[in-house]
């Protein structure tokens, strides 16, 4: 399937010369933004129930069995309560589904799942806790704190991860800095919002806009339109999905042990304010 995508963007010069990809901070792209209506949030946690389900019955906290990899933290983002996920590498009770990770999910919840067609606002907050940053002597591994995946784990439409000391978004084909330097920012609060139009096909498009600590509003960052966005098979029951929390990426020995000398063993991140909304705004 991905060669038949990668085929098909080129055959349509889908090279994003179209699109634009950029990493501005400033406020020279920002878009009025309305207020949704409440029939239009399909999913909104803020964690206010004190739970890592924010009380939403489905929702995972995670998979990962330490009994730190998932829990409240005080404050959050706009309440009382966050989420907070932590991952040490090389520790195996923060191993969960094949990787060092520990993440929240909504995938078994159809409701709160996306299909060609589909055309949504993804909303997060993030606060990098205590993020150590990157050690040029070292390899660049990122790590992962927000994504939009397929159910076969295949191509993914983004992620959205820190690599070196920067804040990247990272789709099938391509990786965009969406914060230059998330230094100034560590233990602050970042809002990211995503806007989708779920597509198999040229009909497509992903919006990525960021507010940090010292902006007043969203700034759009990054913009890929005419592009497939739903790089999945719903012939063989492939959905897409949400997921927050911690994932990390590492080198590998020889004899496959994860290479724990040149990583930064433990990371923690805060999560709040996760909504999904229904586009285009009524």
């Amino acid at each position: 399937m991905k060669k038949n995508i990668i085929l098909k963007l080129a055959f349509l010069g889908l090279a994003l010369t179209a699109g634009i990809a950029c990493s501005k901070e400033q406020n020279n792209d920002l878009e009025p933004v309305l207020k949704p209506a409440v029939n239009d949030t399909i999913l909104n946690i803020n964690y206010e129930s004190g739970e890592v389900t924010s009380g939403v019955t489905g929702i995972t906290g995670t998979h990962a069995p330490a009994a730190d990899a998932v829990s409240v933290t005080s404050p959050g983002s706009t309440g009382k309560y966050a989420i907070a996920h932590k991952v040490t590498l090389g520790d195996n009770v923060y191993f969960s589904d094949g990787s060092y990770r520990s993440e929240s999910d909504a995938v078994t919840l159809a409701k709160y799942r996306y299909i060609p067609g589909d055309e949504h606002r993804y909303e997060v907050s993030i606060l990098l806790k205590d993020w150590q940053q990157w050690n040029s002597a070292n390899p660049a591994y990122g790590d992962n704190v927000f994504q939009l995946k397929m159910s076969d784990n295949q191509l993914l439409p983004l992620r959205i991860l820190t690599k070196r000391n920067a804040v990247v978004a990272r789709d099938y084909q391509y990786q965009d800095n969406l914060i230059t330097d998330y230094r100034p920012y560590i233990n602050q609060w970042i809002k990211f919002r995503i806007e989708v139009k779920w597509a198999m096909d040229e009909t497509g498009y992903m919006k990525i806009y960021v507010k940090l600590p010292d902006q007043s509003d969203f700034n759009l960052v990054l913009e890929r339109n005419n592009f497939i966005t739903f790089t999945g098979s719903p012939a063989v029951g492939n959905v897409g999905y949400l997921k927050w929390g911690v994932y990390r990426e590492a080198g590998k020995n020889a004899d496959g042990s994860v290479i724990t000398s040149d990583n930064v063993l433990t990371r923690i991140a805060f999560h709040d304010d996760i909504r999904i909304i229904r586009l285009p705004l009524k």
